[in-house]
């Protein structure tokens, strides 16, 4: 397994090259919400859930409405 392509799939646009700050700032928010989760002394299954769902719902919608935009290929 090579780790930098891994990064590189993980955080770059649908082009490869670009850098996304939202893909970057998602991963961020799920490890500081997975932190979270496991020193907490009280588990709360439904709030950590939702906010998974939540990162991984605005990243679909910055990828649809990224592909809406394109020019359409002809």
């Amino acid at each position: 397994m090579d780790v930098p392509k891994v990064i590189k799939d993980w955080f770059t646009e649908n082009d490869g090259v670009s850098w996304c700050l939202g893909r970057a700032i998602g991963f961020a928010a799920f490890c500081e919400m997975g932190y979270k989760f496991i020193t907490t002394p009280d588990v709360n299954w439904v709030s950590f859930a939702g906010g998974v769902s939540a990162i991984i719902a605005a990243i679909a919608a910055k990828n649809y409405s990224e592909k809406k935009n394109e020019p359409a290929h002809v």
